[in-house]
């Protein structure tokens, strides 16, 4: 049956229809748009007080002749606004424009730049001053933008001002030196044999370069009146000998200095080198064993003397 009125609704609806699709594909097209891609961090480094700007990065997206790479710089530099000098990777005469309201170098090419290209910028009046004490590392914004303005890629460069951190301490230096007894006590002494008692030290020190200990006695052993127990001189205390001295062993960690590093040995009387360490030391030990002997014509009596050992820490 014919119906006048169905047929004229179905006219009106065709153009909506059309008008529907165009758009639906148009937001599709909006959206498929490429978008900026993000640079990897680049570098910049200033050659002096401002000096010579130089900046480096990695190329992402290709450019094709006349698009833009604009630097903007952080408010710590100041763009030279009649600055001229350029150059850049691949290109023979780049045009620079400088906006010191902004604090940005726009360098137009005039060929194009690849992708992946490792890109390096000089420029040696970019900046008529630059603060390198405010921040330790801080960035100039990197964009570009393709002949048509497009945003093509975004990133930075950073420079690094001073980024280290210098730690100080100190360790205080200690010294010590220990000793079992201070009191040696050789008895009775006979003509038949050597009558001997020992002494044992720990040095400890955390000098680098070590320790020095060292010997003297006050005098003789005596017995007050003039009458001495002969220092031993032929490098053996023997029985049936008037002799007196020393020998060193059990020695852990130290040096033992000559003369007292073999046989026995007389105390001296001037201060002398006993042992050493060439580095800091821990618990390093030696022992001093001292021997009496006499004949049957030594004089009777008490006899004694005072030795003293003292430890230095080496230059």
């Amino acid at each position: 049956m014919f119906c006048p009125g169905k047929r004229q609704t179905a006219k009106r609806l065709l153009p909506l229809f059309v008008v529907s699709y165009y758009f639906f594909l148009a937001i599709v097209i909006a959206n498929n748009t490429a978008k900026a891609a993000k640079l990897g961090d680049g570098t910049w480094t200033q050659s002096g007080s401002p000096g010579t700007t130089t900046i480096t990065y990695t190329n992402t997206t290709a450019l094709d002749s006349s698009s833009d790479i604009i630097l903007t710089f952080s408010s710590t530099a100041t763009v030279d606004q009649d600055g001229t000098g350029i150059v850049i990777t691949g290109q023979s005469s780049p045009v620079r424009t400088n906006n010191t309201l902004d604090n940005t170098i726009t360098i137009t090419i005039e060929g194009t730049i690849d992708s992946s290209l490792a890109v390096t910028i000089t420029m040696d009046d970019a900046l008529t001053a630059y603060t390198t004490s405010t921040y330790a590392q801080e960035s100039l914004a990197i964009n570009t933008h393709d002949s048509g303005d497009v945003p093509v890629d975004f990133g930075v460069a950073l420079i690094t001002n001073d980024n280290t951190t210098t730690v100080t301490t100190q360790v205080p230096l200690f010294i010590n030196i220990a000793v079992d007894t201070t009191l040696i006590q050789l008895g009775t002494l006979s003509t038949a044999s050597v009558n001997e008692a020992d002494q044992s030290y720990t040095i400890n020190s955390n000098n680098r370069t070590g320790v020095t200990v060292a010997i003297i006695a006050d005098g003789d052993l005596d017995d007050g009146f003039g009458n001495t127990i002969d220092a031993v001189s032929d490098g053996t205390v023997t029985a049936g000998s008037e002799e007196y001295g020393i020998s060193v062993d059990n020695v852990t960690g130290t040096t033992i200095e000559a003369p007292f590093d073999a046989g026995d040995d007389e105390i001296p009387q001037v201060s002398d080198n006993i042992a050493n360490t060439a580095t800091e030391i821990s618990n390093g030990t030696f022992d001093i064993n001292y021997k009496a002997s006499i004949t049957g014509t030594t004089i009777a009596g008490s006899y004694d003397q005072v030795v003293t050992l003292t430890i230095s820490t080496n230059s």
